[in-house]
């Protein structure tokens, strides 16, 4: 999930540089919601066996869907107060937040504290982009920071050969 991470987070924030106040509300959406299909067609691709119809008995595959839908849930939060404020950014920063908290279930059931730590730096780095960089770059450095959080991801993350 981290390799589609990287690519989905990285695409909006070239998108975000390219065209600047342009930048299609729906693209954040994208950004937030690709990795996880996009993680499935990776796998596919590599020979991994993905998601699997045993998975859905799994206690650790229940927590993180569910989880995956607390997120769903908080979204229209999200898109309220960015409508609100008439801001784009706010909407990038909220979706890059909260697309992160997903990394925490997912952490705990791997027992791997990347997962946690992806997340805290993730939140961390997003703020800072919002906070302090000039306005006219400041959606692409939200979408950059969560794209660097997964460059952390695939470092740090135990392998499946090493967790097993």
């Amino acid at each position: 999930m981290p390799i589609a991470g990287l690519i989905a987070w990285s695409a909006l924030a070239a998108a975000a540089y390219i065209l600047g106040n342009r930048l299609p509300s729906f693209a954040p959406f994208v950004a937030a919601a690709i990795p996880f299909p996009l993680s499935l067609v990776i796998d596919k691709i590599r020979g991994e066996p993905g998601i699997r119809t045993d998975s859905r008995r799994n206690p650790v595959t229940q927590l993180f869907m569910g989880f995956i839908t607390v997120v769903a849930l908080l979204i229209p939060f999200v898109i309220i107060a960015a409508q609100a404020a008439g801001s784009l950014d706010l909407l990038i920063l909220g979706l890059a937040i909260l697309a992160g908290m997903v990394w925490v279930p997912h952490g705990w059931g791997a027992d791997d504290p990347a997962g946690f730590t992806h997340f805290v730096m993730r939140a961390v780095l997003c703020y800072a982009a919002y906070l302090f960089v000039p306005q006219e770059m400041r959606a692409a450095a939200i979408a950059g920071a969560a794209a660097l959080t997964y460059v952390y991801a695939i470092v740090a993350m135990r392998k499946p050969s090493v967790a097993r």
